[in-house]
């Protein structure tokens, strides 16, 4: 309730407010309980002229099936050599993220996510950075060692 509350008056959430201090061992520190949302690499990217609205829909529901499974593949972006993972601190935000890619691609995909601690995707990732709320109005790069 508070949360959203300050939400509204700062236009930050809870992350976001925690990272926007600008001290790295405050945000690790809330990193370890806070969960994030990261993006499931898309199925397929779509070229939506090729297709009439009809079959992009039908496309786009067997994509979105897949991508409800239990299987994981993080969407690890390729960024001048770098392997870059974004994460969102809410659905929104990776909502903004995945319209910009489909914006600048020029592409529609389904949309996937989990939402779990950064530190359990770590573990099992090989990126340098995870970028948080990447194409937000803020955003923040954490390097991974």
């Amino acid at each position: 309730m508070l949360s959203s509350l300050l939400e509204r008056i700062t236009g930050k959430d809870d992350l976001e407010r925690v990272a926007c201090k600008e001290d790295p061992q405050k945000l690790n520190v809330y990193l370890q309980t806070r969960r994030l949302l990261f993006p499931k690499r898309p199925r397929r990217m779509l070229d939506a002229n090729v297709f009439t609205q009809e079959e992009l829909l039908a496309l786009l529901e067997e994509d979105a099936r897949d991508l409800a499974s239990d299987e994981l593949e993080l969407w690890i972006l390729d960024v001048d050599g770098q392997k870059r993972l974004p994460a969102f601190s809410s659905e929104k935000k990776l909502q903004t993220f995945a319209a910009r890619v489909s914006q600048d691609l020029n592409k529609v995909f389904g949309a996937g996510y989990v939402e779990v601690l950064m530190s359990d995707v770590v573990q099992g990732a090989d990126v340098d950075f995870i970028d948080l709320n990447l194409f937000s109005e803020r955003s923040w790069e954490i390097g991974v060692r």
